[in-house]
Parts: structure tokens; sequence; C-alpha cells
């Protein structure tokens, strides 16, 4: 079984399709766990119009951070598979199904990506290796390789490296991925495009600045 963290904050234009893109799941045996961390928007109300035994939300006040939200819902998770979902992004409803079939085999799963922009229109996706070794060599290179909220992963190898950094906002999934590869965690990405992550204007990633040597 799988827990699903997703941390929000002020996620009201988009979450509503996330969270329907995980319900929709074709596998059905997981819990979603939803951290709120400062949030002043509308998207509480939006969450709890769901009515899902398989939600639980979590309402953090006005503590911010990203990392840290993940970090309170990981201790919160009953499960030994853990995924990550965006508040903006949207998941193909057969991508746990194909990741299950390889837990045997990895200890981390990803899968290939299309980017969206606001409107839900394919602008175009990564150059993404899909094996172990290759999918290190380039991570280790600066190019991150591993869409975070494609993964799923062990929550005992998550445990094992302290979880996330609090001190690494809108990078923190590139760091994680790192610590996990130098604990000789195995990697695979699967060749088919299951997530639909979205760029835009408030994404951490387009309106933050990063040293990546400084992670390296």
């Amino acid at each position: 079984m799988v827990t699903i963290l997703l941390a929000t904050y002020n996620g009201e234009k988009f979450i509503k399709k996330s969270i329907e893109s995980i319900l929709n799941q074709t596998f059905k045996d997981f819990e979603l766990l939803i951290g709120f961390n400062g949030t002043t928007d509308n998207s509480k109300e939006i969450v709890n119009k769901f009515n899902d035994g398989r939600i639980r939300i979590f309402d953090y006040g006005d503590e911010k951070g990203k990392s840290k939200t993940l970090n309170k819902l990981l201790i919160e998770s009953k499960y030994g598979w853990i995924a990550i979902q965006d508040d903006d992004d949207i998941w193909v409803t057969t991508k746990l199904e194909k990741q299950l079939n390889y837990i045997n085999n990895y200890d981390v799963i990803g899968t290939f990506i299309n980017y969206i922009d606001s409107n839900d229109i394919i602008i175009g996706s990564p150059l993404l290796s899909t094996q172990d070794e290759d999918i290190k060599k380039n991570s280790f290179l600066g190019v991150n390789q591993i869409a975070n909220t494609s993964a799923i992963f062990k929550k005992s190898d998550s445990l094992e490296i302290d979880g996330w950094r609090e001190d690494l906002d809108g990078i923190e999934d590139y760091d994680f991925w790192l610590r996990l590869m130098r604990n000789n965690k195995t990697f695979f990405n699967i060749p088919e495009n299951l997530l639909l992550h979205r760029v835009h204007s408030n994404s951490n990633f387009n309106t933050k600045q990063y040293d990546l040597t400084k992670i390296l």
C-alpha cells in the first residue's frame, strides 16, 4: 500500500485537479495526506469538499515550508511506500499501478513526464534516463533525473536519511535523491509519460535561484 504526501501553500487554483488525478488512480489501496502550511486562500474549503475516507488532512497553521510539512506528513504515514504530489501537478490514471510492478526491483521508481502550462497544454518534456547507472551519473553532473511528483520510494529509506532538508526550498527533492544515491539506493524511470508537471510563474522552481554546487 502507498501513502501519498501533498504539501500545499495557497494552491486553490489547481489543487482540485491534482487531488482528482489521485483519487482516479486505477490502483486504489492508498492514503492521501494533505498538509496545509501557511495557507490563506480557499484551498482548505476546496479540499474539505472531497468525501473520501482515504484522505487525511493536517493544518499546520502559519508554519510555512514544504520540506517541513513533508517531514511531518512522513511521520504520519501508515504505509511502506511513499509518493509525493504537488498541488498543481496531474497524475495519469495508471501511474501507481504501473510503478508498483517494479517495487521488488528498485528502491526509487520514477516515470517520464510532460510539462504543462496553466491551461493544461503540454509544452515539452525533459530528457530523463531510465536505468540506475545513467540516472546517478547525470544527477551527479547537476541534472536532476527524478521528477519529484513522479516517484515512489520506501518510507524506511526516507527515514534513514532524515527526510527532506528544511533549509532548501524548491530544490529539496534533488537533494533528497542525491542523498539516497549516496546510500546506494537503486533508481529506475518508467519510460512512459505518467505525470503532467505544471510549469508556471508562481512555482518555486521558476522563481528562485539555486547553487547546485552546494548540494552536489
